[in-house]
């Protein structure tokens, strides 16, 4: 019994706040964050050397190899009403490659070649995306957030260099080039607003990130037909981002 009125007494007084604070819509406000953005699927997975030789034939490769990345962005609301409003972010991240020791090896074993040595450059992406914002106020300090958005991406892939060195002759290298693509993409996240002042705040969010890009990549310097070649790469691009950021709010009166 005491257990239940405890939970009835949290419950009502839950309420009361969020009725309390929720009189008045929310303000316009302005932001800026950034945080770590988690690979997940084939695009943060990665092959293992032994699954990449091949002497006999080329080997499709649908890993890709994404780090755990970064990113920063800015982002804007304007609401329309006590707790939903309308906004955009503009976002920029990059992943850099792991396990590029496994592709060398790959590549070694398939060229029956002495050394290869393998350099990388990253994943890199822009993403537009406007759409609808929540905010549900909690306490006069804390409110719980949310936005829900569509738009676009446009996504670059690593460009992946293999030096050939075979009986201290450096043969020609083998080059995956970097491909660009634009596409749909959107987004779906929560977290928390707590307010230092009456116009400054601070956001703790996490928001599940998607887009699908059908990537033409280009080679070069190949002169056999074996080890890991990746001519199309159409894979889903989608991560788990984790952020904080700082808010600017036009004429708020918690």
């Amino acid at each position: 019994m005491k257990t239940t009125k405890i939970l009835i007494l949290t419950f009502a007084v839950l309420a009361f706040s969020i009725a309390s604070f929720a009189q008045q819509k929310p303000a316009t406000f302005i932001g800026a964050e950034g945080g770590v953005s988690l690979p997940l699927g084939n695009f943060g997975k990665a092959s293992t050397a032994s699954s990449l030789m091949s002497i006999n034939g080329t080997v499709n490769d649908l890993s890709g190899y994404a780090k755990l990345g970064g990113f920063g962005a800015l982002n804007g609301a304007w609401f329309f009403s006590r707790y939903f409003g309308i906004g955009g972010l503009v976002k920029y991240g990059t992943y850099h490659l792991k396990n590029v020791d496994s592709l060398s090896q790959g590549y070694e074993e398939s060229f029956d070649v002495d050394t290869t040595r393998t350099t990388t450059s990253g994943y890199k992406m822009w993403s537009i995306m406007p759409g609808l914002y929540v905010d549900l106020p909690l306490t006069k300090k804390f409110d719980v957030t949310a936005r829900a958005l569509v738009g676009i991406a446009h996504a670059s892939t690593p460009n992946i260099t293999v030096s050939i060195e075979d009986g201290g002759v450096f043969d020609q290298s083998v080059i995956q080039g970097s491909a660009s693509k634009t596409a749909f993409a959107w987004d779906l996240g929560a977290g928390l607003r707590y307010y230092v002042t009456r116009c400054l705040a601070i956001d703790a969010r996490a928001d599940f990130f998607y887009t699908k890009p059908d990537f033409s990549i280009p080679n070069s310097g190949r002169n056999n037909n074996a080890g890991r070649e990746v001519k199309a790469y159409d894979q889903p691009l989608e991560s788990v981002n984790f952020s904080l950021g700082i808010a600017y709010q036009f004429s708020h009166k918690k």
